[in-house]
């Protein structure tokens, strides 16, 4: 439709457009709010770092997109990838992360953080109240220029968020 040839029958982002949520990256102000957003897994650890702009826009600026990491593997890799003068006001994860290990009676939680990764936060991972408010982060709107845009701006160089967040589809069961 209208020359989108990402756009397909049951994608749930269906607000998606990367002409609207790629941006070229640009520098960031530093006094803008950092955090980061980590869901690990062994097939895979994702972690983006996203600035607050005043306006309240959110731009993902870097990420983490990495298979077969332990635990302190990618506590190291996300503090290597972190620029030592950059302030990152906290790193929300999955509850899970919090679960004791069975092999090593310690959490992941407890793992990352021994490996130096601090100020890590439990995210709320309810499905439908998230899903809900990323598409409203995502909905374009015309600024006061007259210019569509969106909340949610992704730098082109996070080229996996990039790939998989359009590709999400619907679950008839929830």
């Amino acid at each position: 439709l209208e020359g989108d040839w990402s756009a397909f029958a049951g994608q749930y982002y269906s607000e998606w457009s990367r002409a609207i949520h790629v941006v070229s990256p640009q520098e960031t102000p530093g006094h803008w709010k950092r955090f980061r957003a980590l869901d690990y897994g062994l097939d895979c650890t994702a972690c983006y770092w996203l600035a607050v702009a005043q306006d309240k826009t959110l731009y993902v600026y870097r990420e983490l997109y990495q298979p077969n990491l332990t635990l302190s593997q990618a506590a190291q890799k996300i503090l290597e990838l972190t620029p030592g003068g950059e302030s990152i006001s906290y790193t929300v994860a999955s509850p899970d992360l919090w679960n004791r290990r069975q092999d090593t009676g310690m959490s992941g939680y407890e793992v990352m953080a021994r490996a130096g990764l601090k100020g890590l936060q439990r995210a709320d991972d309810r499905r439908i109240p998230g899903w809900r408010v990323l598409r409203e982060y995502l909905q374009p709107f015309k600024d006061e220029q007259g210019v569509t845009r969106a909340k949610l701006q992704v730098f082109s160089t996070c080229h996996n968020l990039i790939r998989t967040l359009p590709a999400l589809i619907h679950n008839d069961h929830n």
